[in-house]
């Protein structure tokens, strides 16, 4: 096994590791028992996704790159939809209705941890049976950095919708996710690193002002 993807299957979980190393100062048992276990869950989003690139794969969908109506299919809906909705279903249905989510700020914490969870098996299912279009090693490192960007983006505005009480909310972050998560998708899909890296330092701002604006936000001025 290459030094690259042992280092790659290492990321996600040395992330969701230090998350709660530091949460565990902070937090009782029981609240520190719910976040772990987001990690472990999110382990399980994945599972829509890998039957999706099975039948991709058994239908020989993106065998031939030159059609673009079947990247933008593979992008956008059988790897980014499949990915992030899994993801949005767990953290909105089963997280946010919970006592431990009291503030905005933790929908980000929560979705990192879910995000982490599914790059983990996301990344040794590609090492194992990654499409020939990619390249293995730009997948393997771009990957859970990518996953972790835009789990921040998710958690924002779930967690932003649980105490704003507005279904646009959660309408806004599956919808800008799946975009994300496709675009990235797309870019490998077609080689275009460039693109792929404007777009991604981008999106890596984004997600850093969009941390900040829920840090420095109080839950009773946004009820």
């Amino acid at each position: 096994m290459e030094t690259t993807a042992i280092i790659s299957f290492l990321i996600p979980p040395v992330i969701a590791l230090a998350l709660i190393l530091m949460a565990s100062r902070i937090l009782d048992k029981k609240t520190l028992a719910q976040f772990t276990s987001s990690y472990f869950l999110g382990i399980l989003t994945v599972i829509p996704m890998i039957i999706g690139l099975y039948l991709a794969s058994h239908y020989s969908l993106i065998e031939n790159t030159r059609s673009l109506r079947r990247i933008l299919l593979f992008s956008f809906v059988i790897v980014g939809f499949l990915a992030e909705f899994t993801k949005f279903l767990l953290l909105r249905y089963y997280f946010i209705p919970k006592e431990v989510i009291s503030k905005p700020f933790d929908g980000i914490l929560y979705s990192i941890m879910i995000s982490m969870g599914f790059a983990t098996v996301a990344n040794i299912y590609f090492y194992l049976a990654l499409p020939d279009p990619f390249n293995q090693p730009v997948v393997s490192l771009s990957l859970p950095f990518a996953n972790l960007i835009i789990g921040t983006i998710l958690g924002f505005f779930i967690g932003f919708g649980k105490f704003k009480k507005r279904s646009v909310d959660s309408l806004t972050g599956i919808g800008a996710t799946v975009f994300f998560q496709g675009f990235y998708i797309f870019g490998l899909l077609v080689n275009d690193y460039l693109l792929l890296g404007l777009v991604g330092f981008v999106t890596l701002i984004i997600a850093a002002l969009l941390c900040l604006r829920s840090l420095n936000t109080d839950v009773q001025q946004i009820m």
